[in-house]
């Protein structure tokens, strides 16, 4: 199962960009300074056009990377870098492959091929020659599923896994480091890799879960966020409960790693940061289970189905 699979609408281009609290002059000058997952524009295309500009899933969590970068006054030339890296092809673990069944690798990589692609490429993966001619073979919107900003977000929406980003400098080269957890991993090993480069390098971390999770605080996402299916048809009515005068309290049973139970009634205004916080919960699937109550006494309990568990740091 791939991202397609659960969000098969994600690569739509629709979050327009004033959403992300990004000025259009900023997006402009990103786009000039080349810092945009967009072609190039010849000088005579250059010209200042009044178009709308909509965005995927994808290029939105890249235009948040930028503004969070930028806050913290990172030139350009180590934004284009970063850039560079996330849109560029993830690197296989030798290891992992040479340990895996070739028959079990070649499955895995498959299941990411238009069916209308397999039985050419299957015997390209069996003799090598796949990945040289990968450029020619897969579409734009199929090729993001192997490139490592559709890996990141594969890891948060899909599997178990919290990312960051640690980007750093060595003998003058940006390098960037994805640092992973899943809830399987011990926090020890966390820490140590963490603690490794703390000691050892100056860097910026950038935690990928709060910058997707903005995607879903936003009341005015809904319509997006709806759009694209980031919400199932049970996760869709907690939203809709949150603007139910009918509705007097929301229960929310986060995961059993020590997160409590989150109680929020109508009297504790919910419609203001705690809506924030449900519209994060539901998007990350944070949860484990969730109980609507309405004045009525109605009962409705939402059991989490996709058993996501991100850790609480």
């Amino acid at each position: 199962m791939n991202i397609y699979d659960f969000y098969p609408k994600i690569f739509e281009k629709k979050i327009p960009i004033n959403l992300l609290d990004i000025s259009s002059r900023n997006y402009l000058n990103w786009k000039k300074e080349n810092l945009l997952n967009v072609p190039k524009e010849n000088k005579s295309d250059s010209i200042e056009k009044r178009e709308k500009v909509l965005l995927n899933v994808f290029d939105a969590l890249w235009l948040l990377i930028i503004k969070e970068l930028r806050e913290f006054n990172v030139d350009f030339l180590t934004i284009r870098t970063v850039k560079e890296i996330l849109y560029s092809y993830i690197q296989l673990d030798q290891n992992k492959i040479d340990s895996t069944p070739n028959d079990e690798f070649i499955n895995s990589i498959l299941k990411y091929i238009p069916n209308e692609f397999q039985e050419l490429i299957k015997p390209l993966l069996k003799d090598g020659s796949f990945f040289q001619l990968f450029d020619k073979l897969i579409d734009n919107k199929n090729a993001v599923l192997f490139q490592n900003i559709g890996g990141i977000l594969t890891d948060v929406l899909i599997r178990e896994i919290s990312v960051s980003l640690i980007i750093k400098k060595s003998n003058g080269f940006v390098e960037v480091e994805f640092l992973k957890i899943d809830a399987s991993d011990s926090y020890s090993n966390y820490g140590i890799a963490l603690s490794n480069s703390i000691v050892k390098d100056t860097f910026i971390n950038v935690p990928m879960v709060p910058l997707i999770g903005k995607l879903f605080e936003n009341s005015n996402f809904d319509k997006y966020t709806f759009q694209f299916d980031l919400y199932n048809q049970n996760e869709k009515k907690v939203i809709d409960a949150l603007n139910d005068d009918l509705c007097k309290e929301i229960k929310i049973t986060k995961h059993h790693t020590g997160d409590i139970t989150l109680n929020l009634t109508f009297e504790a205004d919910v419609k203001n940061e705690h809506a924030k916080e449900v519209r994060r919960i539901l998007g990350l699937k944070q949860y484990e289970k969730i109980e609507l109550v309405y004045r009525n006494e109605k009962h409705l309990i939402i059991n989490n189905t996709r058993k996501e568990i991100l850790k609480k740091v």
